[in-house]
């Protein structure tokens, strides 16, 4: 008997089936921040959606809004290898680059097209900039309602999300408002992905760990990532960078006396190891401390084996360490990780004022550390709302679900984090700074770091430099 032959609507279904189905079995925050009736309908509607003439890219398209409506930041769906090599190589799109800075919208670097860096974009193709802003919006994921890590993201990948959510155009009619106010137009010619400037960065800095004590005896703690390959690629240890770090806080630099106030920078920190976040808090925590209020899972057929291995700070995760809830989840027992068990400040912990330089890029166990720093009141917060939620996030070890007819790929966390911190309204939120600071283009274009200016003028007691 022959066996069936499937038609390209049907296969599209089915991909789009076993997306749906899989993320009710396997991933524990489908309705999170949304609701049931309203994840449903999005699913019914992009099932009716699908037609024979459906393209991959078009489907690649449906499932990138699709998961961002979820709002989970490590929930993601890429493109096959062959699409990817149709999007570098064969594609079009937006020539420069961009910065999303407090609801307006600048050239950064704009190539040789004419206009200068600075220079604010009003509108694209007729389409005022922050309702384009708002439609590529929807086609990217975050923790909850957090929208400064969207800007970020646009700041680099604009091209690609103007791409999925306007479709390719044959050139760019540009409305802007130059430095001395005069409204202009400019024509811009779409270009290959290649073609593009390149990303760069804000403040460039090749120490991913970093430890600098200001002339006025203050110290400014940098940490780029938790991530421990990254680290131990660079020939970084990060317990023993911490423990000497808090050492020399306490016993003092250079002759001087015990250092009293310090600055944790965690911008552009995306995350990495948990324990990490719990570790890092150990050294400025001034008693006994919770970190997770509780870790769950949708199921417990978990794959185990990925949780004994890379970034996992799990301890030997098995069935036996996860019990069933009336709600038919599963929880994990505190022996599975550590930071579900009351933690103790480090032996030489740091008592002084500190104050925490955040962005939207400050995301998942970065997240985690900062709101437990917030709810412990251990300091204050200065730049932008963190790119990961207060409340925890959805990561753990990550299944990557290759879909058979279309070879995307949506990748999706397996354990709900639910950090033990302080209830705030609203929820979906990152952590909020208490002095917000967002630099401006002139910043950026100069590299002026005001962010960290700010911080150390708020350290000096609101006094500048004058040194």
């Amino acid at each position: 008997m022959p066996l069936p032959v499937h038609s390209r609507k049907d296969s599209l279904q089915q991909d789009l089936n076993l997306v749906k189905n899989k993320l009710q079995q396997d991933y524990p925050s489908l309705y999170r921040y949304t609701a049931k009736p309203r994840i449903t309908a999005l699913f019914d509607s992009c099932y009716a959606t699908l037609q024979e003439t459906t393209s991959d890219l078009a489907f690649f398209g449906m499932l990138k809004f699709l998961v961002s409506q979820v709002k989970d930041g490590h929930l993601s769906c890429s493109p096959s290898r062959g699409l990817r090599q149709y999007l570098r190589e064969q594609q079009v799109y937006f020539p420069f680059r961009l910065r999303f800075i407090n609801n307006k919208v600048y050239s950064y670097n704009g190539g040789n097209n004419g206009l200068p860096p600075g220079t604010e974009i009003l509108a694209i193709n007729n389409v005022p900039i922050n309702q384009v802003k708002h439609q590529l919006y929807q086609y990217i994921v975050s923790d909850g309602y957090i929208e400064t890590k969207k800007n970020h993201i646009l700041d680099n990948f604009f091209y690609i999300y103007y791409f999925l959510a306007f479709g390719k155009q044959p050139h760019f009619n540009i409305t802007y408002k130059a430095a001395n106010g005069v409204i202009g137009t400019l024509r811009v010619e779409p270009v290959r992905e290649s073609a593009l400037p390149p990303i760069e960065e804000d403040y460039p800095n090749n120490k991913l760990l970093n430890l600098t004590i200001t002339p006025d005896h203050f110290g400014v703690l940098t940490i780029q990532t938790f991530v421990k390959t990254t680290l131990e690629e660079a020939g970084l240890d990060f317990e023993d960078f911490l423990d000497s770090a808090f050492t020399l806080l306490r016993q003092g630099f250079g002759g001087r006396s015990q250092i009293n106030k310090l600055v944790i920078d965690l911008r552009g920190n995306g995350g990495g190891r948990d324990l990490y976040g719990s570790l890092l808090y150990s050294y400025i925590s001034k008693g006994k401390f919770s970190y997770y209020k509780s870790l769950t899972a949708a199921t417990n057929q978990l794959p185990y084996d990925q949780f004994k291995r890379g970034e996992t700070s799990f301890n030997d995760l098995n069935p036996n360490l996860l019990t069933k809830t009336t709600a038919g989840t599963y929880q994990l027992q505190p022996a599975a990780h550590n930071n579900l068990q009351q933690r103790s400040p480090a032996a030489n912990n740091y008592t002084g004022e500190v104050w925490f330089l955040i962005n939207g890029l400050s995301f998942s166990t970065t997240a985690e550390f900062c709101a437990v720093a917030r709810s412990y009141q251990r300091g204050r917060f200065i730049g932008e709302e963190t790119g990961g939620g207060y409340e925890g996030n959805t990561s753990g070890v990550q299944i990557d679900l290759t879909l058979p007819a279309t070879q995307l790929t949506v990748s999706f966390g397996t354990i709900q984090y639910n950090l033990a911190v302080m209830p705030v309204t609203p929820i979906g939120r990152g952590i909020i700074p208490d002095y917000p600071v967002q630099p401006t283009i002139q910043d950026l274009i100069n590299k002026r770091d005001t962010q960290l200016e700010r911080a150390l003028e708020l350290v000096r007691g609101g006094k500048k430099n004058s040194s």
